[in-house]
């Protein structure tokens, strides 16, 4: 299989972002209280709904690889950092501290099979393996809905 490049073009206005992919457009931005235009998610929000689109594709192409009946995932995802590392303090990185994910697997598979899924996504999963790999520390759940 070839490598894959993706492209993303980007304008601005401020600190509004529309990005453009292919024939999809999308806005990350921030709250009128930061000086966005509240057009869409901030960064970091992006990058929590990146990660469940993520997960959710992986898991879906693995239930297929797998026999798993899978009818459909929900997700509750939070992240926790500290702002300070983003304000220019060097002792704080400038990113997520942690990530919590939890799972809502609608299917009538076993806990045992549910498992095997999430430890198979987490291993393949693009968003996730680079998280895990900026040494974010990752807390799972994935139960049956």
């Amino acid at each position: 299989m070839n490598k894959m490049t993706l492209k993303v073009n980007a304008t601005t206005e401020g600190i509004t972002v529309k990005a453009n992919t292919g024939k999809h457009e999308f806005f990350i931005d921030e709250g009128k209280q930061m000086g966005g235009q509240d057009k869409g998610p901030n960064p970091l929000q992006a990058v929590l709904g990146a990660l469940a689109a993520c997960e959710n594709v992986t898991a879906n192409m693995v239930a297929r690889e797998m026999k798993f009946n899978l009818e459909g995932i929900t997700f509750e995802i939070k992240g926790t950092f500290d702002p300070r590392g983003f304000m220019g303090d060097p002792s704080v990185r400038p990113y997520f501290e942690t990530v919590t994910v939890e799972a809502k697997v609608q299917t009538d598979e076993t806990e045992e099979r549910i498992k095997e899924l999430q430890e198979k996504v987490e291993s393949r999963c693009p968003v996730y393996t680079m998280m895990k790999a900026a040494n974010i520390e990752m807390n799972d759940t994935w139960t049956k809905a």
